[in-house]
């Protein structure tokens, strides 16, 4: 971003078209132009730190070049290192941003998709930032639907990534294998005889097809587990070689109840910066909620809550405060 904007030609908008996908670069008088031939069009701008703005075209009327500037420009010091940051890019659309989940072994392992952007027309990429250039390796593939991204699939977690200070804002998810991705068929399998192992397994199940050749042509996940770190699926054999395998994971965001899986929970730093949807037992909660008759649960409806319920406020949330062995009577 520029650091003294000469004028207000400097300011750009864009807007998503149903024909077009995202349009950029939109000067205001033109927004101007578009906005009275489509007068509820939100236009997107993005400010001096990069944040995207949604604005009406009254708000997009009042930026000035102070709004293209960093909100400290002359903020030079060293960062601390920490957790990479993931940069969307490409695919005709914006929006898109996730944080990254990163185990004990250095190894981004998960993506927690927290926006899924839109107007994209083809899957974008990903690019892994390491501000300090601890880590390296990883490579993600975006999924779209409907011009929105709906899941990153990491098809390789590299390695030496580093998690940020304790003072980072943090949340816990649970993490279960879903799905696994075939890199590499390989070659020469037994099929029927050879085992596809993954360890530690935390109770996993897999099983796999392969063509005539004993090349892996698929895996399938009869039973997920959870995880905290990165396993590694193998398959036991005399005769083939150089399948590779990468595991896929859901994330659960902030489960509810935590304490019979408190072995279970990583903690998600993070970057992005989630919206809080209210308070438990006086702690934040980031996960899904759902209402019945006018009340907030957890969970994403009433057949697949929790019947915890979410307040609006900490001190409601520490007044009402239910313990785990209340909520199983």
């Amino acid at each position: 971003m520029p650091i003294a904007p000469t004028s207000f030609d400097n300011i750009t908008v864009g807007y998503i078209s149903e024909t077009e996908g995202y349009v950029k670069y939109v000067s205001v008088a033109d927004a101007n132009a578009y906005a009275e031939l489509n007068p509820d069009t939100e236009f997107i701008f993005i400010n001096g730190d990069e944040q995207i703005v949604y604005l009406p075209i009254e708000q997009v009327n009042q930026l000035t070049p102070k709004n293209l500037l960093r909100s400290n420009s002359c903020d030079t010091a060293d960062k601390p290192c920490g957790p990479p940051a993931l940069k969307f890019f490409g695919g005709g659309g914006i929006g898109a941003q996730a944080n990254p989940v990163v185990d004990s072994q250095g190894n981004l392992i998960a993506v927690d998709l927290v926006n899924g952007g839109f107007g994209y027309h083809t899957p974008p990429q990903v690019q892994v930032i390491d501000p300090c250039k601890n880590g390296n390796g990883a490579v993600l593939e975006t999924i779209i639907k409907d011009g929105v991204v709906v899941k990153v699939i990491i098809k390789d977690s590299g390695n030496g990534y580093l998690p940020p200070p304790q003072t980072v804002p943090q949340y816990p998810a649970v993490l279960t294998i879903t799905d696994v991705v075939v890199n590499d068929p390989g070659i020469g399998y037994n099929c029927g005889v050879d085992k596809l192992t993954i360890t530690p397994s935390n109770g996993t199940v897999l099983s796999y097809k392969c063509d005539p050749f004993g090349k892996i042509k698929s895996v399938s996940v009869d039973k997920g587990g959870r995880f905290t770190d990165l396993p590694q699926i193998s398959m036991d054999t005399e005769s083939g070689f150089n399948a590779k395998f990468v595991p896929v994971f859901d994330i659960i965001r902030d489960p509810q109840p935590v304490e019979p899986v408190i072995r279970d929970v990583v903690q998600v730093y993070d970057l992005i910066g989630l919206n809080v949807q209210g308070w438990i037992d006086g702690k934040a909660y980031y996960g899904n909620v759902y209402f019945d008759d006018g009340i907030k649960y957890a969970g994403t409806d009433s057949n697949n809550g929790s019947d915890i319920q979410v307040w609006d406020t900490r001190p409601e949330s520490i007044t009402n405060s239910v313990t785990a062995d209340e909520r199983l009577q």
